[in-house]
This record gives structure tokens, C-alpha cells and sequence, in this order.
């Protein structure tokens, strides 16, 4: 590498880190001839809570964590070929996200093997970076099939995507024996796919054999910092298969928008009656300095304030309602059910620094054990119980 460009990389990092102008060149690295390009980024995002307790104990759970350290390196070789690697250094731990080998030979269609998010869920393919709550809802967090090692095909045009899989576990996860599999595919169509202007359709499923391990649902109440689930299966012994299914809606009209998907598994076992789990969530949001939710090939994206704060501006304002529900009871497995209602404000002070504060008001009929000594259990004969969650975020990506 030549000096010159050594320096110029090292003038791309400082710019990129204080939302500079070269932030929208992004940070690379290429070679002389063009056939190796590398681009290095990263996001950290800082929480606080508060959580009002109501007949759960929630004493020790307020306070701060880093939601997400991320770091990940990205490229390109010879045209076809393209690599990530993304780690999550939150929590003093070191967890792999992406890590995964692509081929764009077969164009239009793309291919992947390593480990990346399988095709299910708009919420869930949407990066964290740009989900409109500081969470995402419970049904998401309890169904969605999120960071698999597999092999994927993907195609994105403008108005149509679909991507398949097979797949086996996410990196980091125990196994009894062998490990289950799956396979699993999602379509959209956007018969309006304009600048301020979408409509949005989807759906996906996925099957899976766990192969004799433990199958588990369960959420957290759209709060990460606590480690309390409300409602929880815990184990189900042994199912033979289980199925996902989702159905997306999405539509943008100027700085107004709509999202909702509902989301399901059918467990097949021989231990326990066959149970059926469901859950949906529904949100509007309004942008009040005019700004649009940026849609494309499938997900939402990077929202670009019309005015930057340390430019003379005030950023883009978001204001946004989200209502949620999950239910875990059914037949032999009673795990509970759960209602949100959370109330969000953001601020994208510019492109890569954003501001946003969470309140959720929970009402739920919690699963209850007979294990009084289980952290993140309601106790027995416990009523319906309704805690308020307080949250903060400061998010800088670059």
C-alpha cells in the first residue's frame, strides 16, 4: 500500500468516527488494480433502564449496559467473491454475528455459506441500526430463526426479493447430541417501491427437526438490560419438528408509516400435547421535521435527516406507538402470554449518531413454576403483572 493511501485511510477513519463527510465514502481499503476491496465498520450502542416492578422482583435489573460493541470487516475479491466477519464485544464477551463466504457468479441470484440471519421476519432482517424501537417486539425475539450456519440464496430486485436456506445452529449454542436442521424461505412484494412512497408484503416459513434436543420459547418484555421473561415455555422435551410462519405489512407515506407482522410455531412431540404459539405487533410512526423510513430490497434502512445538527440544524424527530402480544399457553405448555404498549422517540441528530427513549407500559399473565428460586420466573399464584420499563439509547454506527 502506498503512503499516500496509508494516509488518507487514517484521515477516512477520523472523518467516519466524527460523522464527517468522508463517513459517506465509508472506510476502505483497496487494491491498485481494483480486484480486492476491504471496508471496515462498527456500531456501539449505550443503554440505561428503569423498571417499575409490580408483583415480579426486578431489584438489581436498573442500570446501563452496552447493548451492542460491534466491529465487522467486509469485502470483495475478483468480482464475485465477497466475505464479512462481524463480532459483538457487548458484555465483556466476544460473540460471532456474520461470518460468512458469498458468490454473486449466478447473477442475479446470490449465494452464502457461513453463519448470517436466515430469511425470516422484517423486524429481524432490519439491522438494529435502523429498527424504529430500541427492541424488537416479543414475537420477534421468541420466533424469529435469526443467526443460523447455513447455506443461502438470495435475490433482491425492486419490487420482488425471496431468499431459501438450510441451516443447522448458531455458533455459541450447545447441543445435546447432534444437532437439529432446517430450512426455511421468505418472499416480498412492493407493488409501490418510491422514494417517500412504499408498500410493503411479505411472508416466510421455516421448518426444523431438532434432532431429540430441547426446543425453548421465551422474551424478554422488549427490555434488554433485565434478564426477567415474563412468559417463557422453558424446555420442550423432544419435539420431533416444529414449523415458523410469518406474514409482513409495510407501507410509507411521506413521513408517516405502518409496519405489522404476526408470527407462529406448530411443535410436533410425543412428549407433550402438539402446542401452538402465536404472536403480532403493530406500530405507526410519524417523522415531524418530514423525513421518510428508507425501504429497499426488502428492509428498511439508514434514515438521512434533511438537516444536520453542527451544520446549523436540528436532525430528523420520530415519534412512534408500537402495540405487542405473544401467547406461550397452549395445551400442555403453559408459558404464558404477554401485552405491550411502548411509546418511542428518536432523534437522528445526523446519518450515524441517533438518540432514542423507550417507554413500555407491560401487562402480563406470567408463567409461573414451582421453583420459587428461578431468577426469571413469576412465582406462584401470582396475578396479571404490569411493570413500567424506562429506556435510553445513544448510537453511533460508522
Amino acid at each position: 500500500m502506498k503512503p499516500s493511501r496509508i494516509s488518507k485511510l487514517c484521515m477516512t477513519v477520523v472523518l467516519a468516527i466524527a460523522g464527517g463527510p468522508a463517513a459517506v465514502a465509508e472506510i476502505k481499503i483497496s487494491s491498485d488494480d481494483g480486484k480486492f476491496e476491504t471496508r471496515l465498520g462498527g456500531r456501539v450502542q449505550v443503554d440505561a433502564a428503569w423498571y417499575d416492578e409490580d408483583n415480579v422482583n426486578l431489584d438489581g435489573e436498573n442500570g446501563t449496559e452496552f447493548r451492542r460493541a460491534r466491529l465487522f470487516v467486509e469485502g470483495t475479491m475478483y468480482d464475485v467473491w465477497n466475505f464479512k466477519g462481524q463480532y459483538d464485544f457487548a458484555g465483556n464477551e466476544t460473540e460471532i454475528k456474520n461470518a460468512y463466504i458469498g458468490y454473486t457468479g449466478f447473477k442475479p441470484v446470490k449465494l452464502r455459506i457461513g453463519q448470517f440471519k436466515q430469511p425470516f421476519g422484517l423486524e429481524e432482517l432490519t439491522s438494529s441500526k435502523y429498527i424504529t424501537f430500541m427492541e424488537r417486539s416479543m414475537a420477534t425475539d421468541a420466533f424469529a430463526t435469526s443467526f443460523r450456519i447455513g447455506l443461502g440464496a438470495n435475490y433482491a430486485g425492486d419490487h420482488w426479493t425471496w431468499g431459501a436456506s438450510v441451516y443447522g445452529r448458531e455458533e455459541g449454542n450447545d447441543t445435546d447430541g447432534d444437532e437439529g436442521y432446517g430450512a426455511g424461505a421468505r418472499l416480498t412484494w412492493a407493488p409501490w417501491n418510491e422514494k417517500t412512497r412504499v408498500l410493503h408484503l411479505g411472508l416466510a416459513g421455516a421448518w426444523q427437526d431438532p434432532n431429540d434436543n430441547d426446543v425453548r420459547f421465551r422474551s424478554r418484555p422488549e427490555s434488554h438490560k433485565t434478564d426477567t421473561r415474563l412468559v417463557d415455555t422453558e424446555d420442550i422435551p423432544e419435539p420431533d419438528n416444529f414449523v415458523r410462519y410469518g406474514l409482513e405489512a409495510a407501507t410509507v407515506l411521506g413521513p408517516f408509516s405502518l409496519q405489522g407482522e404476526y408470527m407462529g410455531v406448530a411443535a410436533q412431540s410425543d412428549q407433550v400435547s402438539d402446542p401452538d404459539f402465536n404472536g403480532w405487533y403493530a406500530f405507526g410512526s410519524w417523522f415531524l421535521t418530514g423525513e421518510s423510513r428508507k425501504y429497499k430490497k426488502g428492509v428498511f434502512g439508514r434514515v438521512s435527516p434533511k438537516s444536520v445538527v453542527g451544520k446549523g440544524g436540528i436532525g430528523a424527530w420520530e415519534l412512534a406507538v408500537r402495540y405487542s402480544t405473544i401467547d406461550l399457553d397452549d395445551a400442555d405448555t403453559q408459558g404464558g402470554e404477554e401485552d405491550n404498549i411502548t411509546v418511542g422517540v428518536n432523534w437522528y441528530a445526523t446519518k450515524y449518531v441517533r438518540f432514542m427513549a423507550n417507554y413500555i407500559h407491560v401487562n402480563a399473565d406470567p408463567f409461573t413454576r414451582e421453583n420459587d428460586d428461578v431468577v426469571d420466573a413469576a412465582k406462584p399464584g401470582e396475578d396479571d403483572d404490569s411493570p413500567n420499563i424506562f429506556q435510553l439509547r445513544a448510537q453511533v454506527d460508522f
